[in-house]
């Protein structure tokens, strides 16, 4: 969608450029915006509303994907179970080096409120980022785990925090403990981190 986005955006600089100095140009009642005698006020709108669209979406939902609802006001995990552990098991590996062996994933009440998504194995621990989007629907942050065996016991600890924007941080253990923080650019919960 990126893509679109700057094509449009791209096209329509050239078109100005070119017709400003090629074509004549006239008003639509908009302020400074000139527009090619070939294009319609439709074709204007058109163009206007897609390129918005393309944009909006494109940075709206970069980073998070639908994973669950709540259903009788209980979170319910409706993504699947088993492609999740396949998916974080390997790329937890991939990108942090540590094996968390993890066999349940589920989503959880939040320390300080809200939701996370946890995986659960022998020894570690892993959260993302959970929130409500739209109606009931719940969608993760794909893009940053916390990870820990120190205090996997913990409510709070090892939680991931976002103090605006997309750009967050683990908390601590209550014991000092290790966490360690998982970031990629790409799907944390895709085979091979794709999106």
């Amino acid at each position: 969608m990126l893509f679109f986005h700057n094509f449009i955006r791209e096209v329509w600089l050239s078109l100005i450029v070119l017709c400003q100095t090629q074509f004549t140009t006239y008003w639509l009642n908009l302020p400074f915006l000139p527009i090619p005698a070939f294009l319609s006020r439709t074709h204007l709108i058109l163009i206007v509303f897609l390129g918005l669209t393309a944009f909006s979406c494109t940075h709206a939902q970069k980073g998070w994907l639908a994973i669950g609802e709540i259903q009788d006001g209980k979170a319910v995990l409706t993504a699947d179970k088993t492609e999740l552990l396949r998916a974080y098991n390997q790329n937890l590996q991939r990108f942090s080096g540590i094996n968390g062996e993890f066999t349940e994933v589920s989503i959880e009440t939040a320390a300080q409120g809200g939701y996370t998504l946890v995986f659960l194995g022998k020894a570690y621990k892993s959260t993302f980022r959970v929130e409500k989007a739209d109606g009931t629907v719940l969608r993760v942050n794909y893009t940053i785990s916390c990870t820990t065996s120190d205090c996997s016991q913990e409510t709070g600890g090892c939680e991931p925090r976002f103090n605006g924007g997309d750009r967050g941080n683990c908390s601590p253990c209550s014991n000092d403990g290790e966490c360690t923080k998982t970031v990629s650019s790409s799907s944390l919960l895709s085979v091979g981190g794709k999106e």
